[in-house]
């Protein structure tokens, strides 16, 4: 089953026809899926809707440990975004001036008899802020992980029961 022998097309008009061997057959050696090398694509006729393979698949398992690898990879990635976007967010506020102009309203509604009042600026100071940011991340790191693990045994203990999810694949059928 190496080579297959068919009849070469028929040359355009204007281009030199190749000569095929005598006979009017080349042997051409099997390209993959067992069609010749260089044999033209099945064209469907004039009209008719292209056809696409269709594959059934089911998820019967998932592996535990892949699972929590890539959960922790995704977690860390989340924990930097979460980091850097809440010290966007302050310095954003900060430079609005948003942090000075609730200091002042908060000191126009307080009574006057309170000077060392507590203001806005103390208790959402950069370093509070990124420490509080840095502690939620690391517990979302550990949590995510933990679930995303234990999500993946309990779905290997239903898919045994039951069978798994089922997805469907499709070749593209625009060219």
């Amino acid at each position: 089953m190496g080579t297959v022998a068919y009849q070469q097309p028929d040359s355009a008009p204007g281009q030199a026809a190749a000569r095929p061997p005598a006979g009017g057959y080349a042997a051409r050696p099997a390209g993959p899926g067992g069609a010749p090398a260089g044999a033209p694509r099945y064209q469907p006729a004039p009209g008719a809707a292209p056809r696409g393979r269709k594959a059934r698949l089911r998820v019967a398992k998932v592996d535990p440990w892949s699972v929590m690898k890539t959960t922790f990879v995704l977690s860390i990635a989340f924990a930097v975004v979460s980091i850097v976007a809440a010290a966007l967010l302050w310095s954003a506020l900060n430079a609005l001036g948003v942090f000075d102009s609730i200091n002042r309203t908060l000191a126009s509604v307080a009574p006057a008899n309170q000077p060392n009042s507590v203001t806005l600026s103390s208790v959402l100071s950069f370093g509070k802020v990124m420490s509080f940011t840095a502690l939620v991340s690391v517990v979302n790191i550990v949590l995510f992980t933990a679930l995303a693990t234990l999500g993946a045994y309990l779905y290997n203990m239903c898919s045994a029961l039951v069978g798994g999810v089922e997805v469907t694949l499709a070749d593209d059928t625009a060219s």
